[in-house]
């Protein structure tokens, strides 16, 4: 089968295989799905400014009419050379026609050409991966959120262009700060590379000034509007994160997460009798959340936390059948969560 794990892929992408002309990259991070399809783009040999050799097709409309794609495929570039076909969006839809598309290329290796497909986040057994992964000439790249070592090597890279030297507190302060997307965190680091033009080093301090937190604090904020009801504010913050490329799944674990500390900070009030400042002192907040939280703790009873729990866990599950939809439906959850605060709130005035 081939396909590499997650850790393998940048390996693979610095010495990309020509055996596998046709390769599938998928996974929850648009950005670094796409960054990954350039970089393997570049690396191709193409000239990526020659419109007949360097193709790009939706995924979408070739699902209406894949003879297209057969087409391009099987054109010879006009002064010879190597051609380059990039398709983007696919996973959406039943992606059936592109699934056989890629399963034919498998078997029948194309001539001078590289096939990229872009996805979202595929289960294991969707067809386009199915076939991807069981082709003899296809490869399947899966992209998960930057983590550890692929961070710090895109930070690395980022210094080293800029001539700028990080002290490794620097570099956590700044690893903290990242990881929503690939793209999102490349433009962070860029951006303080330019803030910090003249220097020698980044500082911390710089980091502070600088480098936004999309990945942690707006995530948190938007958790904390929905569960103590702020409904006006959730539209903007949900904004702010589709627009960063936020995973959905962050959002739907993180407010798991939130309600599942929520329960059990509920039962130390209704069966231990504990105040709710008390309980939620005990859980050491950040000194921004705490408010929030207080409200949420006195708002939802254990039984007003239980069906929302349900309701959570349904979505996700949704949420992973229906990938295309996954931001609709993240949406949905938070919105119903906020108004349902918001209706207990009303309830505790009267």
């Amino acid at each position: 089968m081939a396909e590499k794990k997650a850790g393998e892929v940048e390996a693979f992408l610095s010495r990309p295989d020509t055996s596998f002309p046709t390769v599938l990259l998928y996974g929850p991070d648009a950005g670094l799905v796409s960054e990954r399809a350039a970089k393997i783009a570049a690396l191709s040999g193409v000239d990526l400014k020659d419109p007949f050799a360097a193709i790009s097709l939706a995924a979408d409309e070739l699902e209406k009419d894949i003879g297209r794609l057969h087409d391009e495929v099987r054109t010879i570039s006009m002064f010879g050379g190597r051609r380059l076909i990039r398709v983007r969006g696919a996973g959406t839809g039943s992606g059936k026609a592109l699934a056989e598309a890629v399963a034919v290329f498998g078997k029948e290796p194309p001539v001078d050409v590289t096939i990229v497909v872009e996805a979202g986040d595929l289960k294991k057994s969707a067809p386009l991966r199915t076939a991807a992964e069981k082709g003899r000439a296809t490869m399947a790249l899966p992209c998960y959120q930057d983590e550890g070592q692929a961070l710090d090597r895109m930070i690395d890279e980022e210094m080293k262009r800029a001539g700028l030297a990080i002290s490794r507190d620097a570099k956590d302060a700044l690893r903290a700060r990242l990881g929503a997307n690939r793209l999102a965190s490349r433009g962070e680091v860029q951006k303080l590379c330019l803030y910090c033009l003249g220097k020698t080093a980044v500082e911390e301090a710089d980091i502070e000034a600088i480098v936004g937190d999309v990945s942690v604090d707006t995530v948190e904020e938007t958790i904390d509007a929905a569960a103590s009801g702020e409904v006006r504010k959730l539209p903007e913050l949900i904004a702010r994160l589709t627009s960063a490329g936020t995973a959905p799944f962050l959002l739907h674990q993180g407010l798991l997460r939130y309600f599942q500390a929520l329960q059990l900070m509920r039962q130390s009030v209704e069966r231990g009798g504990q105040t709710v400042s008390r309980v939620v002192e005990s859980r050491r907040p950040h000194f921004r959340r705490k408010a929030a939280m207080e409200a949420a703790v006195g708002l939802w009873s254990l039984d007003a936390v239980a069906p929302v729990l349900s309701g959570i866990e349904a979505d996700i599950l949704a949420s992973r059948k229906e990938s295309a939809l996954a931001g609709t439906i993240v949406r949905q959850t938070l919105l119903t969560v906020a108004v349902e605060a918001a209706r207990l709130r009303a309830r505790g005035r009267r």
